[in-house]
């Protein structure tokens, strides 16, 4: 399984929410629909790099790993 670089994943999105940013201001007299949509994208923007600044700390925390333990979900699923 290749190696997710997480940095470059949190500074994509983080040009990616600053564009939309811009974008809201810029058609802010568009319809409410294509504003709902870059709000609603800019949410999922930020969920996203919650979620890997999360990943980024779980990772940098020193934890020991067992062989069988990446097979325990399918195990129980």
């Amino acid at each position: 399984m290749p190696k997710v670089n997480l940095d470059l994943q949190l500074k994509f999105l983080s040009e990616l929410e600053s564009a939309l940013t811009d974008a809201l201001g810029r058609y802010a007299d568009e319809s409410d629909e294509k504003l709902a949509e870059l709000a609603y994208m800019q949410k999922e923007v930020r969920r996203a790099k919650r979620v890997i600044s999360e990943r980024i700390d779980s990772d940098d925390q020193p934890r020991r790993r067992y062989p069988a333990e990446g097979y325990q979900e399918v195990a129980f699923s």
